[in-house]
C-alpha cells in the first residue's frame, strides 16, 4: 500500500457527494462498527464514499507467526498468510457495508474450522500406529542418544526395532528376521549402547570388547561400526577386516574396545597372533546370519567365540541373530550358540512375500550377447542421468566388462573382491554422495549395505539361489523409499525365474525393452534439464548462429534437432518386445474372439497375407486371455505387414509396450503349421511344438520332449530329470 489514509484526507474526497440522512446514517453506523473491529483485531480499514471497504496490509495470522517462529522462515509465514488474505479482501469487496459484519464473523469461523481441521490432520500424521508404538519415550533410551539418533533423521523406532529393543535390551538370546531396508542394525546397536552406558565401567586402557558383532563383508562391516559410532559418544567402536593396516589395529587394541565389529577372517587372525582377547565378551552379533553360519563361514565363527562358550552354559554371552533371510537349517545349526530359552522375532514369517514390499519386480527376456545395450537403455528410462543405480553380475569380470561397456551412458565405477580395500571404500563412499551414479557389482553389495535414494536394481542374470535376489532387489526400496528391480534371463532360464518367484513371494511383471518413445521422453528430459546449467553470458555467443539454423529449419525442428544431439539420440535401432533382438519389431494381432491356441492366428495371418509375407513373422506369443497373438518381424517388412493387412475383423498394430502373455506357451508355439518349422520360422526346428521332421528329440526344450524342469506350474524337479534328452545342462536351484 502505498501509505495510510488519514480521515480528514478521505472525508475531503467525500464532501463533494451529496447522500441522504439515511445514507449518512448507515455510514455513520459503519464506522462505529469498523472501530470496534479495529480495536479488536488490529486490522486498519477505512471506508470510501461508496460504503466498500478497502484493506490496508493485514497482520499475519497468529498461526502463520508461530510457524514463522518454528521454522526460523519469514517466507513460509507469508505463504500461509498470502493463502488467506487476497480472497479475504475479493470477498469482502463484493459486500454491501452492512453485511461487514456478518462475513468477518463467517471468515473468522470458517478460519478457525480450517485451522482446527489441519491441526487435526497434522496430529493424525504425526500418531500413526507405527509412530506412536515406535516414540521414543517407550524404551529406556538416554536423552543424549535420542539427540544423536535425530541428528541421524531417526524420530521413532521402526517395528523390528520395536519388537527387539525389550529382549537385546534385557539381555536374552534373540533370534531376528525382517524384510530388508527396515533398520536391523539399529535393532541390535541401540539396546546394546543403553545397557552398556547404564552398567558402564572405568575406563581403562587396553580392556577387551564387550560386544562383537561379525559380518560377512568388509562393506557390511564398515557400516554397522559407523551406525554404532553416529549413536555413542562415551564407548570406543573399532572395526577390524581385511585389506587394511594391522598396526592401526593393534594400536585399537592397546587403548582398549568396547565394541569391536569385523569380518571373520582379520579378527581370526588377531586371535591366532594372541592380540585379541574375547574371554570377556557379554554380547555377540551375527549379522547375515545365514550367511554367517554357512559352509563358509561356520568353520571361522566357530574358532572365534568357541573360547568365550561354554557347552550347556547360561552364563555364555548374550547371542543376537539378525537376518532377511532364515532358511530352516539357521535355527537348527544356531541352537548350539543360543541358551535354552530364547526369543524369535519374525517379522516375514510365512507370508508369502519375502521381498520388500516397496520395490517392483520385473523380468525382461534378452540374449546375452544383446544384455549390455538394452541394459543402457533400461538405466536411461528407469533411472535417468541423474538417478542411482547398481548392477548386479555373477562374476567379476563380468562386472569389469559391464562398467566399461559404451553402452553405459552414465559414470559406472566397479566393486568386487579383486579390489584394494581403500579404493572400495572409496568407491562405495562416492556412490553414497553422488560422485556417480551407476555401481557395478557382484555380491559385495547384495547384503546389508544401506545406500540411500537408488532407485533401480538390475540383476544381470538370476541369481543362483533365493537368498540372492532378495537381498540383491533390497537395495533399492529402502526406508519406506519405492524403488525398481529388473532381473535379465534368456529363454533356458525360465525355469530359474519361476523358481524365485515361488519362493521369495513376488510375481515378475514381464516387460519388453523400453520402446523408441519411453527412451525419447527419458533423454529429453535429461537435454531440457541440462540447458538450466547454461549461464546467460555464454548463451549470447551463440545467438546468431541459433537465428541462422532457426530461419534455415524452423524453431521448432532446430531445437528438436539440437536436443536430439544433446540427449546422444541421434537415431533409435528397434527392438523385438519379446526378446530384445536388434533389428526386429513386435506386432500385436488381436482377436474378437477367443482363440483356442496360436493356429488362429497363423490361419488368419495365411489368409489375409502373401506367403512371402507371413514367411517373416517369428517368435508368437499367445496375449494373456487367449484374445491374440503377438509376433515378431524385421524391420524392413513391418510397414509391408501393415500395409496388406485390411477387411479383417482382426485388428494389427504395432503396440509401445509388451502386451501380457500367456506364460504357459513361453514363445515355444510360434512356428507356422504350414512350414513345421520351431521357434525362429524357418527350417531349424528349434523348440517345434510336435517336433516335425527336425524338431523332435534333438529340439531344445521340445514340448513334448523336454525333461528341463519347466513345468506349468513351476514346480522344480531334482535329480537327473533336470536334464533334457537332448543332453542340456543340469539345474540346481538349492
Amino acid at each position: 500500500m502505498p501509505g495510510k489514509l488519514l480521515w480528514g484526507d478521505i472525508m475531503e474526497l467525500e464532501a463533494p457527494l451529496e447522500e441522504s440522512e439515511s445514507q449518512r446514517k448507515e455510514r455513520q453506523k459503519s464506522d462505529r462498527r469498523k472501530s470496534r473491529h479495529h480495536s479488536e483485531s488490529e486490522e486498519r480499514t477505512e471506508t470510501r464514499e461508496n460504503g466498500v471497504t478497502d484493506d490496508l496490509d493485514a497482520p499475519k495470522p497468529k498461526k502463520a507467526k508461530m510457524r514463522e517462529k518454528l521454522n526460523g522462515d519469514s517466507k513460509e509465514g507469508l505463504r500461509f498468510s498470502d493463502e488467506f488474505s487476497p480472497s479475504h479482501k475479493s470477498r469482502r469487496k463484493d459486500l454491501p457495508n452492512g453485511d461487514v459484519d456478518e462475513y468477518e464473523k463467517r471468515s473468522k469461523h470458517v478460519s478457525s474450522s480450517e485451522s482446527s481441521h489441519k491441526s487435526s490432520d497434522k496430529a493424525e500424521e504425526t500418531l500413526t500406529r507405527e509412530q506412536k508404538e515406535g516414540a521414543f519415550s517407550n524404551f529406556s533410551i538416554s536423552e543424549e542418544t535420542i539427540k544423536l539418533l535425530k541428528g541421524r533423521g531417526v524420530t521413532y523406532l521402526f517395528p523390528i526395532q520395536v519388537k527387539t529393543f525389550g529382549p537385546v535390551y534385557e539381555g536374552k538370546d534373540l533370534i531376528a528376521q525382517a524384510r530388508t531396508g527396515t533398520g536391523k542394525t539399529f535393532s541390535f546397536a541401540i539396546p546394546l549402547i543403553e545397557r552398556l552406558q547404564r552398567n558402564q565401567e572405568t575406563i581403562k586402557k587396553s580392556r577387551s570388547p564387550k560386544v562383537l558383532v561379525l559380518a560377512p563383508t568388509r562393506e557390511l562391516a564398515n557400516q554397522v561400526a559407523k551406525d554404532f559410532k553416529d549413536i555413542t559418544r562415551k564407548l570406543s567402536v573399532a572395526c577390524f577386516y581385511g585389506g587394511t593396516s594391522y598396526q592401526s589395529q593393534i594400536n585399537q587394541i592397546r587403548n582398549g574396545i568396547d565394541i569391536l565389529v569385523g569380518t571373520p577372517g582379520r579378527i581370526k587372525d588377531h586371535l591366532q597372533s594372541g592380540r585379541l582377547d574375547l574371554s570377556k565378551l557379554r554380547h555377540v552379533v551375527l549379522d547375515e546370519v545365514d550367511q554367517m553360519l554357512d559352509l563358509g563361514f561356520a568353520e571361522q565363527v566357530e574358532d572365534i567365540i568357541h573360547e568365550s562358550y561354554k557347552t550347556d552354559s547360561e552364563d555364555n554371552p548374550q547371542t543376537l541373530l539378525f537376518s532377511a533371510t532364515c532358511p530352516q537349517w539357521v535355527y537348527k545349526v544356531a541352537k548350539k550358540y543360543m541358551k535354552s530359552r530364547y526369543e524369535q522375532v519374525d517379522l516375514v514369517g510365512k507370508m508369502t512375500q519375502k521381498a520388500a514390499t516397496t520395490v517392483e519386480h520385473l523380468a525382461i527376456q534378452c540374449h546375452w550377447s544383446q544384455r549390455p545395450a538394452v541394459i543402457g537403455d533400461v538405466l536411461q528410462v528407469y533411472s535417468g542421468s541423474e538417478g542411482r543405480a547398481i548392477i548386479f553380475c555373477e562374476t567379476k569380470k563380468n562386472v569389469t566388462e559391464m562398467a566399461m561397456n559404451p553402452h553405459i551412458k552414465q559414470n559406472a565405477q566397479c566393486l568386487h573382491g579383486d579390489i584394494a580395500q581403500s579404493q572400495r571404500e572409496i568407491t562405495l563412499k562416492g556412490f553414497r554422495e553422488g560422485s556417480f551414479k551407476v555401481l557395478v557389482a557382484t555380491n559385495v553389495a547384495a547384503r546389508g549395505l544401506d545406500i540411500p535414494e537408488v532407485d533401480l536394481v538390475i540383476q544381470s542374470s538370476p541369481p543362483q539361489d533365493v537368498e540372492s535376489y532378495i537381498h540383491r532387489s533390497g537395495r533399492t526400496g529402502r526406508a519406506g523409499r519405492t524403488g525398481i528391480c529388473v532381473c535379465f534371463y534368456q529363454p533356458r532360464e525360465r525355469g530359474q525365474l519361476r523358481y524365485v518367484e515361488q519362493k521369495a513371494g513376488i510375481t515378475f511383471k514381464r516387460v519388453g525393452v523400453p520402446s523408441t518413445m519411453d527412451l525419447v521422453k527419458s533423454k529429453s528430459m535429461d537435454a531440457i534439464r541440462s540447458l538450466a546449467s547454461v549461464s546467460y553470458a555464454a548463451v549470447d555467443f551463440f545467438r546468431p548462429s541459433a537465428q541462422r539454423l532457426i530461419e534455415e529449419k524452423g524453431a521448432v525442428d532446430a531445437l528438436a534437432a539440437a536436443l536430439a544431439h544433446i540427449s546422444g539420440a541421434s537415431s533409435f535401432e528397434p527392438r523385438s518386445l519379446i526378446t530384445s533382438d536388434k533389428g526386429f519389431v513386435t506386432m500385436a494381432l488381436e482377436s474378437p474372439e477367443e482363440i483356442q491356441d496360436v493356429s488362429c492366428a497363423w490361419k488368419e495371418l495365411n489368409r489375409k497375407l502373401s506367403s512371402n509375407a507371413v514367411s517373416h513373422v517369428t517368435r508368437m506369443c499367445l496375449l494373456k486371455g487367449n484374445m491374440g497373438v503377438c509376433f515378431d518381424v524385421p524391420t524392413s517388412e513391418s510397414e509391408r505387414l501393415q500395409a496388406e493387412w485390411h477387411d479383417s475383423d482382426w485388428i494389427l498394430s504395432v503396440p509401445a509396450k509388451l502386451p501380457e502373455i500367456e506364460e504357459y506357451y513361453d514363445g515355444n508355439t510360434s512356428s507356422n503349421p504350414r512350414q513345421r518349422s520351431g521357434w525362429s520360422g524357418g527350417r531349424s526346428g528349434r523348440s517345434g511344438r510336435s517336433g516335425g521332421r527336425s524338431g523332435g528329440r534333438s529340439g531344445r526344450q521340445s514340448r513334448q520332449g523336454s525333461r528341463s524342469g519347466s513345468r506349468q506350474d513351476g514346480r522344480r524337479r531334482s535329480g537327473n530329470r533336470n536334464r533334457s534328452r537332448s543332453g542340456g545342462h543340469k539345474r540346481n536351484f538349492d
